[in-house]
């Protein structure tokens, strides 16, 4: 098939990677190697098919090789939806998820904490990939029970179903979280550094 000509190596998947997520940025030699994790000597044995196909756009200046990606190409949209970045992936399900609980619960906020909160989402999909780390804080103590079962059930059917991400979803009602302000270590750096997605953290009385 020509996608094993074109995607076949780690090395092309790496270019690929850099150059469809960059659009309309040109790259000399040294940076698309240094960026690529790749060395020169790699990135001039395989990227010819990638200039072959047209996929990949080549200039030479004096001696500096130069490329950057062919947004005609027909495989540049289909090619930029597989290569974008995991952490925009995942903001997508923390929208998915803060959207699906604010239309059915009373919610007082909702906290991103993690690694997704620092933009630093790990790369391997496969072996380690990072979890979605997400504080739901509920309005009433009595709407936590069916909230959380509503929450898990959306999750089981339509996240890990389309994603394959794993999601540990935190439950605390507005009023265990005020109080865990005083001596839950979690919910004290939740407060200190954890994202809004929506609503406002609660604050201590007193």
């Amino acid at each position: 098939m020509y996608l094993a000509k074109l995607l076949g190596s780690t090395t092309k998947i790496n270019i690929l990677s850099v150059l469809i997520t960059n659009p309309g940025r040109s790259y000399f030699e040294k940076e698309l190697a240094g960026e690529s994790g790749c060395s020169l000597s790699e990135i001039n044995r395989q990227i010819g098919d990638l200039v072959k196909s047209n996929l990949v756009r080549f200039q030479k200046m004096a001696k500096v090789k130069i490329y950057r990606i062919n947004e005609n190409h027909f495989l540049f949209k289909p090619l930029f939806g597989i290569f974008r970045d995991l952490n925009l992936i995942y903001e997508e399900i923390a929208g998915n998820l803060v959207k699906f609980s604010t239309k059915r619960f009373g919610i007082a906020c909702v906290i991103l904490i993690g690694s997704l909160s620092k933009k630093a989402v790990r790369s391997d999909i496969v072996e380690a990939p990072s979890d979605i780390d997400l504080i739901f804080v509920v309005k009433k103590d009595s709407d936590i029970k069916n909230f959380k079962e509503a929450l898990i059930g959306h999750i089981n059917s339509e996240i890990i179903e389309t994603y394959g991400i794993s999601i540990y979803p935190i439950v605390v009602s507005e009023d265990y979280y005020k109080k865990g302000l005083v001596n839950n270590s979690l919910i004290i750096e939740a407060q200190a550094k954890g994202k809004i997605l929506c609503g406002s953290k609660p604050r201590r009385i007193g």
